[in-house]
């Protein structure tokens, strides 16, 4: 907590004024390899621009110019905070509702409360000092607001900054954890579509949480997994995977879809071969195995007409043919490919059947009107040619006709 005698000086400060800052001259002027750099940080930290100094946290008298009276204990000096007290340090302020509406309305005040619920909390709090705290995240000193990109914790780096942790094969092997993890998430179809700029594919702590960093259990993953797959979470709880999956056990989406090398789903999941989902649970000739095996096959096969189809209809256009409506219809075969695969998660083939068929005659009728396109290019081509014949004819009986006439007149040709 914070010291009764800074407490005081909290509250005394208005919000936004400044506190002394004897600490950071001092520390400044001593150009001490591990006592200067803190200081030079704190130089755009979120705290000292809201008007929050050192001792703020570790206590003592910043206006003191004496370095005894300025680290004296009972002034409520503290020097270096052991890992285990900074959670209730910081939560001193942040999870003090009247303390922190101050300063920013819309913050929130139980991050504490998560932490001390979450695998980190619990941990620190029976003494495994390694685990991570709030520091350990959002930095000591020189702490930047989370939407700054280079704030560790900013939404294009905090992957990084769990994997400090999480990527130790030293740290997390004791604890019988995974330290490749990141490189997994490194693979994943999330992954890459953050590398293209798309902020709102998933991170760790879209799935983990923040404050409250929990592993996602064999009952919530598929309610993780919903919260952005919303309409493949309702179709699976429909689907006869769901109580099958819940008395075996398996952890619903991940079974099939992995949790941090999440790759990019395709009809070889459906199929025997080095992709394939089913086969894990479903034997070659089963109920199971079969129906997968209808569903591909409709799926291979509307893929496959909606492709000829748009191949059709782009060399009609190409020509200069009006096909408008004809890739009108290929975008409606396109919507019914995506509810196809959509349906996959329903797990009976009479829904993936019943999309893809629609699908299919779409893909049909806009491949004939490609191919009516195409016929009718040829036949202008040939009204074309056989034109420019007449006309090449009639030029030149004209020509001959005219020699003709200058025979008889007596003129040279």
């Amino acid at each position: 907590m914070i010291p009764t005698v800074v407490l005081s000086l909290v509250l005394a400060l208005p919000a936004g004024a400044a506190a002394p800052s004897g600490c950071l001259d001092c520390h400044l002027a001593l150009n001490d390899a591990r006592l200067t750099p803190p200081a030079k940080a704190s130089a755009e930290d979120v705290h000292a621009v809201a008007g929050f100094t050192c001792v703020f946290c570790h206590g003592g008298d910043a206006s003191a110019t004496d370095q005894e009276v300025a680290h004296d204990r009972r002034k409520g000096f503290r020097g270096r905070i052991a890992p285990r007290d900074i959670p209730e340090i910081c939560g001193s302020c942040h999870a003090d509702a009247s303390r922190m509406k101050q300063f920013n309305p819309s913050l929130r005040v139980d991050q504490l409360a998560e932490y001390r619920t979450s695998v980190h909390g619990t941990r620190l709090a029976a003494g495994d000092t390694a685990v991570a705290q709030c520091a350990s995240c959002h930095g000591a000193h020189g702490i930047l607001p989370v939407k700054d990109s280079r704030s560790p914790v900013s939404p294009t780096r905090i992957a990084l900054t769990c994997n400090r942790c999480h990527g130790d094969a030293a740290l997390m092997g004791p604890r019988k954890r995974p330290s490749d993890v990141y490189a997994k998430y490194a693979m994943s179809v999330h992954f890459r579509e953050r590398q293209k700029g798309d902020l709102s594919a998933p991170s760790c702590n879209s799935c983990h949480g923040n404050h409250g960093a929990v592993p996602p259990g064999v009952g919530s993953v598929a309610n993780v997994c919903g919260t952005c797959h919303a309409v493949f979470a309702d179709q699976f709880k429909l689907s006869p995977h769901w109580e099958a999956f819940q008395d075996m056990g398996l952890p619903g989406c991940v079974t099939c879809h992995e949790n941090h090398e999440i790759v990019h789903p395709t009809e070889a999941f459906l199929a025997p071969g080095p992709s394939d989902r089913c086969g894990s649970c479903h034997e070659p000739g089963s109920a199971g195995a079969k129906a997968a095996a209808q569903i591909r096959e409709d799926l291979v096969r509307l893929d496959t007409e909606t492709r000829s189809a748009r191949e059709t209809v782009r060399r009609a256009a190409e020509a200069g043919m009006e096909v408008s409506r004809a890739r009108f219809d290929l975008s409606r075969a396109d919507d019914a490919l995506i509810r196809a695969r959509t349906n996959v998660h329903l797990f009976r083939a009479s829904a993936v059947r019943e999309a893809s068929a629609a699908g299919i005659s779409i893909a049909r009728s806009a491949r004939k009107a490609g191919l009516r396109a195409l016929e009718e290019r040829d036949y202008r081509r040939r009204g074309l040619l056989v034109s420019l014949g007449l006309i090449g004819l009639a030029i030149a009986a004209l020509i001959l006709k005219i020699r003709d006439i200058d025979r008889h007149r007596g003129i040279p040709s």
